[in-house]
């Protein structure tokens, strides 16, 4: 692994907190259906996964009687409601992580499942927009992660080649799309029992902290 010289980061679990809001927003959804997700269920199934992919597999699951393209307008209809009204909560050491790297100088990009108008209000609402040079999420790929399309859409619009990026992930889905695309990743997930689904990684550390600590240690910075 030679010296990082750009950096990916995952948005969703990576460095924003969201996946128990995604969780409850699921659940608010699926109660008109007499439906319930468990937390635990959710994260092993559902994680990482954009929304038209979770909404085609609940309503096969489920056989629920609406189409997917209809439940996954119901379900950002109600993310869109209640982004606007609720704190946005950061994965721990996130922002330090952030502020180490834009120390250092060394340019940050965003690759999401998210769409656009929902990545762009919480850049904007919580400040963190200036640390990425670009972003790209599910509203400009054809096909999301696990598909590499948006990584490798990424590496084409940067003056960076591949061998020079690393990737912060948290799912088995973004960690795929890394190795896919060729790219080194680290999978950053404190979820213990979610690690064996992440042995595609290249590292898998636990939180920011260590990663960067291992990085420091092995000079790759």
């Amino acid at each position: 692994m030679s010296k990082i010289k750009a950096i990916i980061f995952d948005f969703d679990g990576t460095l924003v907190d969201s996946e128990y809001f995604h969780f409850n927003c699921w659940n608010k959804v699926l109660k008109e259906y007499n439906l319930k997700l468990s937390y635990n269920y959710y994260i092993n199934n559902y994680a990482g996964t954009p929304t038209p992919a979770n909404a085609k597999a609940l309503v096969q699951k489920y056989k629920l009687s609406i189409t997917p393209k209809e439940l996954s307008d119901r379900k950002e209809k109600i993310t869109e409601k209640r982004l606007k009204k609720e704190d946005i909560k950061f994965m721990p050491n996130a922002i330090n992580t952030l502020k180490y790297f834009y120390k250092l100088k060394i340019p940050m990009f965003l690759v999401t499942g998210s769409i656009r108008s929902d990545v762009d209000f919480i850049l904007e609402k919580t400040g963190i927009k200036k640390y990425f040079k670009f972003c790209i999420t599910r509203s400009e790929v054809k096909r999301s992660k696990p598909h590499p399309e948006s990584y490798l859409k990424a590496v084409e619009q940067s003056n960076f080649n591949s061998k020079d990026f690393l990737v912060f992930e948290d799912t088995m889905n973004g960690v795929e799309s890394a190795i896919f695309s060729g790219l080194t990743c680290f999978a950053i997930q404190e979820m213990k029992e979610m690690h064996k689904k992440l042995k595609h990684a290249d590292k898998i550390f636990e939180n920011f902290d260590k990663a960067i600590l291992y990085l420091e240690k092995e000079g790759l910075l």
